[in-house]
C-alpha cells in the first residue's frame, strides 16, 4: 500500500474512533499488517495523556535525587533526541501505592499534558519524530492514527488561547517529519457544527459535554467567556474552523467526507475505496460465553452472546477475526481463545490495565 499513515481527524463525535476500528479491521482480514493507535494507547508514541517529560539534564539530575528508583525508571523511560519520557502508568504498576513517595509526586510535576507551549513543541516534535522514524523502518506495517494531528494540538493550543498562526506551524513541523510514511489523512466533519454539537448531545448526554467545559474552564481560552457550557460550544466552533484550515494547508493525500446523514457504511467504503481494499465480511463465529478472570491483576471480564463486559462495567460487542480470535469494540484489543478456557489480549493496548497485550484470563 502507498500510505503507511492512515490519519482520521474530525470534532469530538464525528465517528474518528469508530472508523478507525472499521479500517482496522478490514486491512487485517485482507491480510495487512496494522497497528491503530487510538488515543488512548498506553504507551502512545506521539500523544501525552499519561507522560512525564524532561530534557536528558533533568532526567539525570532526577535519578541521582532519587537513586532508590533509577533502574526503575530506566527500565520504562524512553530517550529522544534531548528529551526523555516517562509513562506514569508504567510506572505505577512496577511499584506498590506505598512506594509512590516524594519521587512520585515529583515526577507528576513533570507531565508533559499540563506542561508550557515551549516545552511541550520540543518534547512533543521530538515525539513524532521518533514515532516516524521507528514507522519508517518496519516497512510492513501500516499505521491508523485518531485524533492526533488535529484533535490533540488543537485542544493544546487553543485552550492556552494561543495565536492560530502559532499551531499551524507546528502541525507542519508534523506533517514534514511524517511525510515519508505517505500519510492519508480523512477529515470527518459535518457541514454545520451546530450540527455535531447536537449529535454528541444525542449520543453522550450533555453531561458530557458539561464535564469537559468544567474540567477545562480554568484555561486561558476561557477566560473571559461566559460561565456555563456554552463556551464549550464555542470551542468547538473555533475547532471547527482551525480544522478546516489545517486541512487545506497541508500538502499530502487528504479527504473530506461529510457525515450529516449518518450512512456510516458509506463513507466506510469510501474509505476503502481510498486505500484500494476490497471489503472482507467477517464470519459468524461465536466467544466463548463465562467470567475470565486474570487472578495476579485480580481483574475480571464476562462474555455472553458477543457482549464483553469490561472491568469497567462498559459493554462492548465482539466480532470475529477468525474463529478464535474477536475484536472488541471501540479499542484496538483483540481475544485471543486458546487452549480450553483461555483467552490471551492480543493488538494494542489503552490506558485501563485490563487491556494490557499479552495477559491472559482463564475461564472462571
Amino acid at each position: 500500500m502507498r500510505n503507511r499513515l492512515i490519519i482520521l481527524e474530525g470534532l469530538p463525535g464525528t465517528g474518528k474512533s469508530t472508523n478507525s476500528q472499521k479500517l482496522y479491521e478490514q486491512l487485517l482480514l485482507n491480510g495487512k499488517k496494522v497497528r491503530w493507535l487510538h488515543e488512548v494507547s498506553q504507551p502512545h508514541p506521539v500523544l501525552f495523556f499519561t507522560e512525564s517529560c524532561m530534557s536528558k539534564e533533568e532526567y539525570q539530575n532526577f535519578k541521582i535525587k532519587y537513586s532508590e528508583v533509577a533502574k526503575l525508571l530506566d527500565e520504562v523511560a524512553e530517550v529522544r533526541k534531548t528529551t526523555v519520557g516517562i509513562d506514569q502508568e508504567a510506572i505505577s504498576r512496577r511499584c506498590k501505592e506505598s512506594q509512590k513517595q516524594a519521587w512520585y509526586e515529583e515526577l507528576l510535576k513533570y507531565d508533559a499534558f499540563t506542561t508550557s507551549l515551549d516545552r511541550y513543541e520540543i518534547q512533543a516534535l521530538e515525539k513524532w519524530e521518533a514515532f516516524a522514524s521507528k514507522a519508517g523502518q518496519d516497512k510492513d506495517t501500516i499505521y491508523i492514527l485518531d485524533s492526533s494531528l488535529f484533535q490533540y494540538q488543537i485542544f493544546t493550543y487553543l485552550l492556552k488561547a494561543a495565536p492560530y498562526e502559532r499551531l499551524k506551524t507546528f502541525v507542519q513541523k508534523i506533517a514534514e517529519c511524517i511525510k515519508p510514511l505517505n500519510p492519508l489523512l480523512i477529515y470527518l466533519y459535518r457541514e454545520h457544527t451546530e450540527d455535531s454539537i447536537a449529535y454528541m448531545k444525542q449520543q453522550r448526554g450533555e453531561q458530557d459535554l458539561v464535564s469537559t467545559w468544567q474540567r477545562d474552564q480554568g484555561e486561558p481560552y476561557y477566560q473571559n467567556k461566559q460561565k456555563d457550557v456554552t463556551a464549550f460550544y464555542d470551542f468547538l466552533n473555533d475547532y471547527a474552523t482551525y480544522a478546516q484550515d489545517l486541512f487545506e494547508n497541508l500538502n499530502f493525500d487528504k479527504q473530506k467526507i461529510e457525515i450529516s446523514q449518518n450512512n456510516w457504511k458509506a463513507y466506510e467504503d469510501e474509505m476503502l475505496g481510498l486505500l484500494k481494499i476490497n471489503r472482507v465480511e467477517t464470519p459468524a463465529y461465536k466467544a466463548m460465553d463465562g467470567t475470565f478472570v486474570n487472578a495476579e491483576l485480580g481483574i475480571s471480564f464476562t462474555i455472553q452472546d458477543n457482549l464483553l463486559k469490561d472491568p469497567e462495567g462498559v459493554q462492548r460487542p465482539l466480532t470475529a477475526k477468525s474463529q478464535n480470535e474477536f475484536f472488541v469494540e471501540g479499542i484496538p484489543t483483540i481475544l485471543q481463545f486458546f487452549e480450553e478456557n483461555s483467552i490471551r489480549l492480543l493488538g494494542q493496548q489503552i490506558i485501563p490495565q485490563w487491556t494490557e497485550t499479552g495477559t491472559v484470563y482463564t475461564k472462571n
